[in-house]
Order: structure tokens, then sequence, then C-alpha cells
């Protein structure tokens, strides 16, 4: 291989992890799972690792077999989909920046306009000292003095406004960022976290871990059969069944290290620091005696909504990253639904 192909290669493979790196949710993808996929088109480039989505895990070979038309569609579909997200989700902000221009302009427009007056009275003054009228001379400088003093006065007050004004909507327009950030992060029917709060949080705990070396146990948890809630009893009923899981999860998991979330469809996830997964498996139990709790209060009612969960407990270990970690719960998860439901398994 030539050193201006080994370059350019090079030059691919930092693209591909610099765009993997900076990847954001949007409404086709989640961060982690952008970021696994650059990672993966980033092997496929310059190592000829299989092409990512292959039927057959087989590896491209030369330079000349990888599949570029498919890393360019991959990449350009990409960045469509979070040219749309960001134009959809930053309206406000572009409103806002509009009006700083427009407001911008307009103050151009009146320093043109005192600048006009200003050259008017000058050119008088000017006019005045190439005659010979000493009366004409002292009235047209002080017209000048007068109306320069007018316009520093005026331009002095409408800044003042100005400042007041843009300061104010900055105020306000950091208070309505802050609002979309915190809005972004949680699920709006449950309001608890979301996938994008999880995948922080959990790259926070596993710095925590290998720094110091204290426990942490994860909980994927999942409601059973929630197809066939939302089947018999509709649609409502299933997201009052996804509430009510969320307020058994608040009420059961209540340090200030407890993290919570909705992770996606009926998927719940918790990260429980300074706790192994004994004291995670307690905990588990609790939960699930929680909603048998829930159905039992509602039993006199016309159509009490039964459901039960399965819950996954992974601990974490040395080395594992957050899809490594959320690999091994989800498994011990599944392995809880296989087993019957209902119940808590620990990987």
């Amino acid at each position: 291989m030539s050193a201006e192909t080994t370059l350019v290669l090079d030059s691919i493979g930092t693209l591909l992890q610099l765009y993997g790196k900076h990847a954001f949710d949007t409404d086709s993808c989640s961060a982690l799972d952008a970021r696994a996929l650059a990672h993966a088109w980033m092997l496929h480039a310059t190592m000829g690792a299989p092409r990512p989505g292959a039927a057959e895990p087989r590896p491209a070979g030369g330079v000349i077999y990888r599949d570029w038309k498919g890393l360019t569609q991959y990449f350009g579909g990409s960045r469509r989909d979070e040219a749309e997200y960001v134009a959809r989700a930053l309206g406000d902000l572009r409103d806002s920046v509009w009006a700083f221009v427009s407001a911008l302009h307009q103050l151009v427009l009146e320093e043109h306009e005192e600048g006009r007056i200003a050259t008017e009275h000058f050119a008088r003054v000017k006019a005045a000292v190439a005659g010979n009228s000493t009366e004409q001379l002292k009235r047209e400088t002080v017209a000048a003095i007068s109306v320069m003093e007018n316009l520093m006065v005026a331009r002095r007050d409408r800044q003042r406004q100005q400042f007041t004004a843009l300061a104010d909507r900055l105020k306000s327009l950091g208070k309505e960022l802050e609002d979309a950030r915190r809005e972004s992060a949680l699920d709006p029917l449950t309001r608890l976290p979301n996938r994008r709060a999880f995948d922080d949080y959990a790259t926070r705990t596993i710095e925590l871990h290998s720094l110091l070396g204290q426990p942490a146990s994860l909980l994927m948890i999942d409601v059973d059969n929630f197809k066939q809630i939302n089947d018999t009893f509709g649609h409502a009923s299933g997201d009052e069944a996804l509430r009510q899981v969320g307020r058994a999860l608040a009420r059961t998991f209540l340090r200030r290290v407890d993290f919570v979330c909705r992770f996606g469809g009926d998927e719940f996830g918790v990260i429980l620091q300074e706790t192994g997964s004994q004291g995670a498996a307690a905990l588990a139990e609790k939960l699930r005696q929680a909603i048998a709790d829930v159905r039992a209060s509602a039993s006199d009612s016309e159509s009490p909504l039964e459901f039960t969960l399965s819950i996954g407990i992974a601990e974490l270990r040395l080395g594992d990253d957050v899809v490594s970690w959320t690999q091994r719960a989800d498994a011990a998860l599944y392995a809880a639904k296989d087993a019957g439901r209902d119940q808590v398994v620990a990987s």
C-alpha cells in the first residue's frame, strides 16, 4: 500500500472517529448507536473489517474492494438526519439569532442616518468658514454643536435601552435553552430520564468505578407481555401501566445516587452506585413486589391492569463500557423471561 493511500485512510479513520465521538441522539438513531456505527465503518475503511450490516462477516479485502459507496451513503444519510433534527430542535434559537441580526441592522441604519445629519451640518460650518460672514459662522457652529449633542444623548439612551433589552433576552434565552436541555433528557410519558441521560450517567459511573473501584449495578426492567396489555385494554392503558412502573421505581430507589430511567418502549433501566449484585437483587425483588401490590390494590376495579416485571442485573466489571455492561444486563433480563417471567436474574 502506497504512502499516499495510507495517509488518505488514516484521514478517513480520524474523521469517522471524531464524527462518532461527537454524535448525538436524533429521531432515527441514538448517540450510542451512532458511535458504534461510525466505529464499525472506520474499521471497514481503514483495516478492511467486514462491512457494517453485512449478511456474511467476511473481511473486505483490498482497498479497492471496500464499500466506499456504502460509506458515502451512510455518512450522507447521517448528516441529513442530524440536519433535520437540529433544524427542528433549534428553531427557537435560530429565530432569536435572527431577531439579533434584525436589531443590529436597525442600529446600522440609525447610525447611518446620524452620520448623514452630522455630515450635513459640518458641510454648513465648512461653507461658513469659507464665507466672510462671522454671524453665519457663529450660527452654523452653534447649530452643529447642538445637533451633535442631541445625537450623542439620543445614541446613549438608545444604546442603554438596547443593551437592557439584549440582557433580558439573553437571560430569557438562557433559561429557554436550559429548559430545553432538561426536557430533551426526560421521557415525556413517565417524566423519568431517557436513554440519552442513561448513556451520560452510565459513562460517569464507569469512570468513577475505574478511578475509585466502587461497586455499581445495572438493572434492566421489562414489562411482561406489554403488547397484550395494549391489544386487550388499548394504548391508553398501556401508557398507564408504564406510568405505574415509573412511580414504583421512584418509590423503590430513593437514594440520591440511584439513577432511574425509561430506556425505551416498555423497558426501564436503573443504575445503582455503591451497590453490588446482591444488594441490587434485594431492591429488584422489592420493586417486583411493589408492582404486585399495585395489582392487588386495583383488584376491585372493573378491569384492573395486571402485569408483571422481569428484571436482569449486571454488576459493573473492570473493563466494561456502556455497551458491554448493558448487554450483560439485557442477557440476564432475557434469562428471566425465558425462565417464566415475573422474576429477577443476576448475571
